[in-house]
């Protein structure tokens, strides 16, 4: 990652209005030697202060040092006007030529360090974990200043309670305390063609007959067919006669025409489709990234189905399945947490609890790194006999902050219209 002089005085002044940058600088980070000396006297003030010198200070450290520095760069430094650069640019761009320089020169010592090793079948292992450890842990620069939470500090022991995310069951929400917070993942397990995506496409026109922004990301069905579920459940119009109405544009837009006619404005509602098993974690907020800057909403709720079979961007040629769903539970949480929205997604029970009338958590295939993770977890219990009475029974596996567990309450499916509807028949 190549920069000009010019480029690398506008960073130098960026990391000057935000010193905690300078500390991820070192020797040999600037081309040019002056701006180089320069900016170790900056970091070396900014470690003994905790804040960047002014320009007089700065030409006060320069004349004392017994290097030659002319003052003019000084100067041109510190009379850029770093206002007239578009920030996040001067984010993105200075955060990653520093943390680019600091791998380049940690990868430099890393392979001095090899070649000066006299390696044997009794040290091989040692200094692998080293050379690992240099470029994992010495290589890699956190730019987060964010120091926690201040146990004797009174204002932060203030619970900031967030406002509950309602999810239109009665049921949920009483178990729930309200509702899903922001920032959690919820999870229904349920066995092959149970239909765990009928209830994440409820989950979606629940959400967005709520007012909330919505991204079904599919990895199984055609997002066409996810449209269609969630069309027949809000647009009224039967699965077996949609085909035929959707190509009536004039139809389609009356019928959607009643859906924002409601109390509330209904939220955004766009489907995004990936290859099974090709799309990944970061694949997902890249497109919800640019999502938002294109459409200018936030997303509030994200539907992901489902889990096992998304990608692993971590380990993708990994055959260890419990660590591919762990990891992507983890990522997709990491995301929830990152992006501040509730994120929804399912996955496979094993063979044990097929067609059963009971499941539990031992039940949850391939991964119980997933059932550690997931903030609420769900069972969707239907054996053939509920299949044919048209029913489910949802049961609460895991609830992190809630009442519940154990719980369940029956659910009727309208397998025309794909629409849940909860009852009061409710066990404990």
């Amino acid at each position: 990652m190549k920069s000009s002089i010019d480029h690398e005085k506008i960073f130098f002044n960026y990391f000057l209005t935000k010193p905690h940058y300078l500390k991820g600088t070192g020797k040999g980070f600037f081309g040019n030697n002056d701006l180089d000396h320069i900016a170790k006297l900056a970091k070396d003030f900014y470690l003994k202060f905790g804040e960047s010198p002014s320009k007089e200070q700065m030409k006060a450290l320069v004349n004392d040092d017994p290097n030659e520095i002319s003052p003019d760069i000084v100067n041109s430094i510190y009379d850029i006007n770093i206002a007239e650069y578009d920030q996040d640019w001067l984010k993105r761009t200075g955060e990653s030529w520093v943390k680019w320089k600091h791998f380049d020169k940690q990868l430099v010592r890393t392979i001095e360090y090899v070649k000066t090793q006299d390696v044997s079948p009794e040290n091989v292992e040692d200094v692998v974990n080293r050379a690992i450890g240099m470029i994992s842990t010495d290589g890699s620069i956190n730019f987060d200043t964010d120091v926690g939470l201040d146990f004797f500090s009174p204002e932060d022991h203030v619970q900031r309670t967030s406002k509950k995310i309602e999810t239109g069951w009665s049921f949920v929400d009483r178990v729930s305390g309200g509702g899903y917070d922001s920032k959690s993942l919820i999870i229904y397990a349920g066995e092959q063609n149970i239909g765990k995506s009928i209830w994440l496409a409820n989950d979606a026109a629940n959400f967005v007959k709520m007012g909330h922004n919505v991204v079904f990301i599919t990895a199984e069905m055609s997002a066409q067919k996810v449209l269609k579920r969630i069309g027949a459940n809000l647009l009224q119009i039967p699965m077996m006669d949609y085909d035929k109405h959707s190509g009536n544009r004039d139809y389609m837009k009356r019928r959607l025409e009643r859906v924002s006619r409601g109390l509330l404005p209904p939220g955004k509602l766009f489907v995004k489709e990936y290859p099974t098993s090709q799309g990944t974690i970061p694949d997902i907020e890249a497109y919800l990234k640019d999502l938002e800057e294109s459409q200018d909403h936030k997303v509030n709720v994200l539907v992901v189905d489902y889990i096992n079979i998304l990608a692993n961007y971590r380990n993708p040629n990994t055959e260890n399945t419990y660590m591919k769903i762990k990891q992507i539970a983890e990522d997709l949480r990491a995301l929830a947490v990152k992006r501040d929205m509730l994120v929804i997604s399912a996955t496979q029970i094993n063979r044990g609890a097929w067609d059963a009338t009971e499941v539990r958590m031992e039940n949850i295939a391939e991964s119980a790194g997933l059932a550690h993770t997931a903030d609420v977890m769900y069972a969707l219990i239907q054996d053939s006999i509920m299949h044919s009475e048209r029913e489910y029974w949802l049961k609460v596996l895991k609830i992190r902050d809630g009442q519940g567990k154990g719980s369940r309450c029956k659910f009727n499916i309208d397998y025309e219209h794909m629409r849940l509807t909860e009852t009061d028949e409710i066990t404990n």
